[in-house]
């Protein structure tokens, strides 16, 4: 096709000087969804590869040779300070240590508390979605995993008794948790950083 010059052009029988002027819109709606989705499917099923676990200074963890990724749970600590949970102070140490009764209560209501909380958020709408979407996945075994909630990290001081650690870990699956898992550090030498 040839490529003229604008002006003068013969149409049909009729000979005209005007330009014709040409309306060009673009509707930016649609893009603009779509990024839209985007980012937030992006953010959903951002995840990181482990937890990063803060440490308090008076808790020295025993060391292991085998080691995994930690999920993310609620976290128990365990030291000669006391008992916490998400850094939450619930129990002093000594009475722990000397009480007979194996159950904490200040302990089970600060986790019946962190699991009512899960429940709530995993009724919600964004997770019933991503729970569709991740279900829709072939070979995908979401439904078999425990949800976050009720997955528990203990993170215990070596020296600690395990009289003690028993009494917390009984505390633990009275509440509801149904996941328990222990921070430690990795061997030197073993691999090739240390982790928990």
């Amino acid at each position: 096709m040839a490529i003229h010059v604008p002006g003068l052009r013969v149409r049909g029988h009729a000979v005209g000087g005007g330009r014709r002027g040409a309306v060009v819109a673009l509707n930016m709606t649609a893009m603009v969804d779509m990024f839209t989705v985007l980012c937030v499917f992006l953010l959903q099923n951002y995840a990181t590869t482990n937890q990063v676990l803060p440490l308090p200074d008076k808790v020295d963890l025993p060391k292991a040779a085998e080691v995994k990724d930690l999920k993310p749970s609620n976290v128990v600590i365990i030291g000669e300070d006391g008992i916490m949970i998400n850094n939450f102070r619930v129990a002093d140490f000594r009475k722990v240590k000397e009480q007979e009764d194996w159950l904490i209560p200040s302990l089970m209501d600060q986790l019946k508390k962190a699991v009512d909380e899960g429940e709530k958020k995993q009724k919600s709408l964004q997770n019933q979605l991503k729970k569709a979407v991740s279900n829709a996945k072939p070979g995908d075994k979401a439904l078999d995993e425990v949800p976050d909630h009720k997955k528990i990290t203990i993170q215990s001081d070596k020296n600690i008794d395990f009289l003690t650690v028993k009494k917390v870990m009984y505390t633990v699956t009275q509440a509801g948790m149904q996941e328990i898992n222990f921070a430690v550090m990795k061997k030197e030498g073993v691999g090739a950083k240390t982790s928990f």
